[in-house]
């Protein structure tokens, strides 16, 4: 079970990624240059599906965080 939704897009590329394996797409993504409210950001796959989401501050600081704690081995 999933909890809440979380702020960021690095679950949803995470989710979005998982999703196409089965596939055999090739998945690819674009980010725009960041700015000071945010950036956007597109993950494609070959068979045609995409993901595109725009990231505000707020949440790419959560995305900076929650990122680096899963890359850390305590």
């Amino acid at each position: 079970m999933r909890g809440p939704p979380m702020p960021g897009v690095y679950r949803d590329i995470q989710d979005f990624v998982a999703a196409h394996e089965p596939c055999g797409g090739k998945v690819t993504g674009a980010v725009e240059k960041p700015t000071s409210e945010g950036y956007a950001v597109e993950v494609k796959c070959t068979c045609g599906e995409r993901l595109s989401r725009y990231v505000n501050a707020e949440s790419a600081r959560y995305d900076l965080i929650y990122s680096t704690l899963l890359c850390n081995p305590n």
